[in-house]
């Protein structure tokens, strides 16, 4: 069993949704959550890039037997009881593609030193 607790709270003009996912199974499982704020889901960014397991208004994940997981969004829409809800529960299998935001949002970002920078040319 996979299971789902979610909270919100307004900041200002901003709801921030707090969720945690708990498998219970024995087996790892992908999981599909879905933000149900009427409005746009501001997911987490690194750098440039949001969070790879977002898109749009759905989060998809792995969840390894025993675990629990945690992910956060934003969204300008006013907060509700229930902020998301499950939208699909499934046996995780070894073979899940890999998308190329997937591999661009696990890179380091990286800038070159100061003192390359300050080097005259």
């Amino acid at each position: 069993m996979v299971e789902v607790e979610a909270t919100c709270e307004r900041c200002e003009d901003v709801t921030l949704v707090r969720v945690t996912v708990t498998n219970t199974r024995s087996t790892p499982q992908t999981v599909r959550l879905r933000s149900r704020l009427e409005g746009p889901v501001w997911p987490p960014r690194a750098g440039s890039v949001a969070a790879p397991e977002w898109d749009e208004d759905r989060w998809t994940g792995r969840v390894k037997p025993g675990r629990t997981r945690g992910l956060g969004f934003a969204s300008p829409a006013p907060p509700l009881e229930s902020p998301v809800e499950i939208a699909e529960v499934r046996r995780a299998d070894g073979d899940e593609p890999t998308s190329s935001e997937t591999v661009l949002a696990d890179l380091e970002e990286w800038a070159p030193t100061t003192d390359v920078l300050s080097r005259g040319l």
